[in-house]
């Protein structure tokens, strides 16, 4: 078989705009546990510059009525668009949502911490464009590479302009969470590109049943997904307690939550027994796959990191330091079990065991 003129440069590209993209969700993480998300009032520059001021003299008298006053207009674009989709109880949301006419004063920490976020997020889109340029060399062996890179491109530039959104109706309840889909669904692509480019050089194969590892993986990516979007609810549910109770009455904000916490708490133990289940039969099944071994021990070790950093979380106030990293685990989780699932995919279907086992 040819080798692509450029396979091993891109695979160095992709591998490190996967862990770039895991970084941007860890420092996005760090915006949201520190209520910097409207560190930057407009976009895509701050305060009406390509690098922040560091002090508020720096900025005009009436900077804050100025900057909410576009937001508005911007939002009145956007309420006409998503009406005429046929979403008019949206649509008011963005017009008239009680937070969305917020004005918001200079912070240092704040806009800094939301501008590196943008960097990091630009740096991405960078990283992104070269692994799309160097998939053209894929063209004419593996076209599904080429298509998929342009995919996350195109799905990159359409989250940016969530972003902008996420901005201008100042964090309105769901566009956050729609902006976490779409990483996820970037985080997929990138992968499904990983696991296409690198199939060959992968030896062995699950000997016991794949079909059926395969099947229980689905399940838990499927019930772990539902866990993030519960967790986004969750912490949506906490920034409007942190705005209605303030930062004083921090250690009321759980028992105030209501049942979408005690719902999603109680979901990690289902889910921590089901996945006791999936490792269990991935250990049983995976002979002389060496990539398998290690993702499979660092599943388990991801899965009690995760109901352990929520543990602390829920009975210690939520600690800003650990909000992010149980965010970042999540993902991971969810970025294993996808990864594992498209190995044995890709190998089943190589060898054409899809059904005995």
């Amino acid at each position: 078989m040819t080798k692509e003129p450029k396979a091993g440069l891109f695979i160095k590209f992709n591998s490190i705009t996967i862990i770039a993209v895991y970084f941007l969700i860890l420092v996005g993480g760090i915006v949201r546990s520190t209520g910097s998300g409207m560190g930057c009032p407009d976009w895509p520059k701050c305060f009406g510059s390509y690098i922040p001021p560091t002090t508020e003299s720096e900025l005009p008298k009436n900077y804050k009525e100025r900057y909410a006053e576009k937001r508005m207009q911007k939002n009145e674009r956007l309420a006409g668009l998503v009406k005429g989709l046929g979403f008019p109880g949206l649509a008011s949301d963005i017009q008239k949502g009680k937070n969305v006419k917020e004005t918001h004063g200079f912070n240092f920490a704040r806009t800094w911490t939301e501008y590196v976020n943008r960097l990091v997020g630009v740096a991405v889109g960078i990283l992104i464009i070269i692994c799309t340029i160097l998939s053209y060399s894929y063209l004419h062996t593996k076209k599904r590479v080429f298509f998929l890179s342009v995919a996350a491109l195109l799905l990159v530039i359409f989250q940016g302009w969530i972003g902008s959104l996420v901005v201008s109706t100042n964090l309105l309840p769901g566009m956050i969470t729609f902006h976490m889909i779409l990483a996820i669904g970037l985080i997929a692509l990138l992968l499904k590109v990983r696991v296409i480019t690198t199939k060959d050089s992968l030896e062995g194969l699950m000997s016991y049943k794949p079909y059926k590892v395969k099947r229980l993986l689905v399940i838990c990516m499927v019930l772990f997904f539902a866990q993030i979007l519960m967790g986004t609810q969750v912490r949506e549910a906490i920034d409007s307690l942190a705005m209605t109770l303030g930062e004083d009455q921090r250690f009321s904000w759980i028992e105030n939550l209501g049942i979408i916490f005690y719902m999603h708490r109680s979901y990690s133990l289902i889910l921590l027994a089901l996945h006791a289940y999936l490792i269990y039969r991935l250990t049983k099944s995976i002979k002389d796959f060496r990539t398998s071994k290690y993702l499979v021990w660092g599943l388990l070790i991801l899965v009690v990191a995760e109901i352990f950093t929520g543990a602390i979380l829920a009975n210690f106030a939520l600690p800003y330091v650990l909000q992010p990293i149980h965010l970042l685990l999540a993902l991971m989780i969810f970025g294993i079990q996808y990864f594992l699932y498209l190995i044995i995919k890709e190998k089943e279907s190589s060898t054409g065991e899809l059904t005995n086992g």
